[in-house]
């Protein structure tokens, strides 16, 4: 017996042809939908492919500004795969969290690094007062004073500048650090070439400190360096010469800040140094407002026969002092005083003094080199004669000055603070029979 029952009934064969038909669409629409997505199967891929872009989507967002990493074309590609819905919804603010939630914090955004502020030049100089001093005595002050301008216009300090530059600096008026035109700049070039500098036709390469005292003729930097303002490089050549004289005296305070006087030092002697004379020292005094303070010393009391022999000692300046006070003894008694070398006050600021011992040290060796072709004319230079200066003879009290003295020498001197006569200073002497 045959168990296949063939359909013999109008409505059953109707039923299974719409079954058919039924089968097919879903199996074409089957094949479709895996057409289009052919590595998602079914329901759970494509939720899952879903799912995958939403999180990409999300991290994509979260990224900081910079998505390539320093990769402009990485950047590029990012940004343009990522959807704009996605980055509406970071943009959004997030709801507040509830008590008891976690909170993480949100992700570090990049901030871009701002230039670094130009500072504003300094308005003022660093000047060695013994290279200064060299100056004024080999009448280099006129070249001198464009290589300290140089040296303000390299700020970043490559020993080198460039001539455009100069001239667009120092030879135009409208330039707030005017020096000169540009007939006069090219005659300082040539004035200054081999002692301040080398140069070339587009280029001025700057000379070493230690290069610039050797050359003209210091030995050795003593004292401190001094900050020179730039209104004394601008306003003539006579200010300028005036401050490099007032800076020997703002270099000897060895560190005080209180403005006094330091140890008395001879007119002759700051000729030495400086080739100035006494009138032209003078003059610069007045022009800077300069104040010598005079010092006298005194000795034994007048009686018969000192006078004369104190006054074979100390020529003119010696006088008869008559203490009504009582201030050194007892009161009308006349002693024998006479005036010693004024002591000045600085008149600019000190500066560290950062390089100096490297400084002498190279100058000692180009000093060295150079030794072989001296003539020997025994010209003082500004290093030995600063240093004989400094402190020799003059002393803070009476216990310095009795240590440092040794018989056959000189007469040492010492101040007592507590005597004040005005203006002046008084000192003592200590010598020997």
């Amino acid at each position: 017996m045959d168990d296949h029952v063939v359909p013999t009934s109008p409505a059953l064969l109707a039923a299974n042809q719409r079954l058919h038909e039924l089968r097919a669409q879903a199996q074409a629409r089957r094949l479709t939908v895996s057409e289009d997505i052919p590595t998602a199967a079914g329901p759970l891929g494509e939720a899952a492919a879903a799912g995958q872009t939403a999180v990409d989507a999300i991290i994509t967002a979260a990224l900081p500004s910079h998505l390539g990493w320093g990769s402009a074309p990485l950047t590029a590609v990012l940004r343009r795969h990522q959807p704009a819905a996605s980055l509406t919804a970071a943009a959004q603010p997030q709801d507040a969290p509830t008590p008891g939630t976690a909170v993480h914090p949100p992700t570090a955004t990049h901030v871009p690094l701002r230039p670094p502020v130009p500072q504003p030049p300094k308005a003022e100089v660093k000047l060695y007062p013994d290279i200064g001093l060299a100056m004024l005595r080999q009448e280099k002050d006129a070249a001198g004073r464009l290589w300290l301008m140089l040296h303000h216009l390299d700020q970043p300090g490559r020993g080198v500048v460039r001539i455009d530059i100069i001239v667009q600096y120092l030879s135009k008026r409208t330039s707030s650090l005017y020096l000169c035109g540009q007939r006069q700049l090219r005659n300082l070039l040539r004035a200054g070439e081999g002692v301040y500098w080398t140069r070339d036709k587009k280029h001025v390469w700057l000379h070493s400190a230690a290069r610039v005292a050797a050359a003209l003729g210091a030995d050795r930097l003593t004292g401190r360096p001094v900050a020179l303002p730039l209104s004394a490089l601008r306003q003539g050549i006579g200010t300028f010469r005036a401050h490099l004289y007032a800076a020997f005296h703002s270099g000897r305070f060895k560190g005080r800040a209180d403005g006094r006087p330091t140890m008395p030092i001879a007119r002759d002697t700051l000729a030495d140094l400086s080739g100035v004379g006494r009138t032209s020292q003078r003059a610069y005094e007045a022009r800077l407002g300069v104040q010598p303070q005079p010092n006298f010393a005194i000795g034994e009391a007048e009686a018969a026969g000192r006078q004369e022999e104190r006054a074979w000692r100390q020529g003119q300046a010696l006088f008869a002092l008559k203490d009504y006070a009582g201030q050194h003894g007892r009161e009308g008694k006349t002693y024998l005083a006479w005036q010693l070398p004024n002591s000045y006050a600085g008149q600019h600021l000190q500066r560290p003094k950062g390089r100096q011992k490297r400084i002498n040290r190279q100058l000692q060796d180009l000093v060295m080199k150079g030794m072989p072709g001296n003539d020997g004319d025994g010209a003082l230079n500004c290093g030995s004669a600063a240093a004989a200066v400094m402190g020799k003879r003059y002393y803070a009290n009476g216990r310095l000055a009795a240590q440092r003295w040794q018989p056959g020498e000189g007469v040492r001197y010492w101040r007592r603070p507590s005597v004040e006569h005005g203006r002046a200073a008084i000192w003592h002497p200590v010598e020997g029979s």
